[in-house]
């Protein structure tokens, strides 16, 4: 790994589909500052509001959503419907492939806090 990592927050059902490895693309609007072998953190939104784990990055995809769309949907975790209302509007998406997952021992937010 590069010692670069990111801390994304992540609803419930696409982490624990990342975790499960049945969600091999992370979907995002906003260009993340990783890349090629960056490390992942992986804090789980309401209602469990832990860090869980990690993921080391594979690649980043920027493309236009039409164009990520038949990159990434069999391993984007959601419909074509969720992809089009997520990024509509932009006129770039970016897809962070999943290379190796780590779970943690629950780290709530609560204790990240202290």
């Amino acid at each position: 790994m590069t010692g670069h990592a990111l801390l994304l927050s992540i609803k419930p059902r696409f982490a624990d589909a990342i975790f499960s490895r049945a969600k091999r693309v992370e979907l995002r609007r906003v260009k993340p500052r990783i890349g090629p072998g960056d490390l992942v953190l992986v804090y789980v939104t309401s209602p469990r509001c832990a860090l869980e784990g990690a993921f080391e990055v594979e690649r980043v995809f920027a493309e236009a959503p039409d164009v990520l769309w038949k990159h990434v949907h069999a391993n984007a975790g959601v419909t074509k419907e969720e992809f089009d209302e997520y990024f509509h509007g932009r006129g770039t998406a970016y897809g962070i492939v999943v290379r190796r997952v780590w779970k943690f021992p629950l780290v709530t937010l609560a204790a990240l806090r202290k």
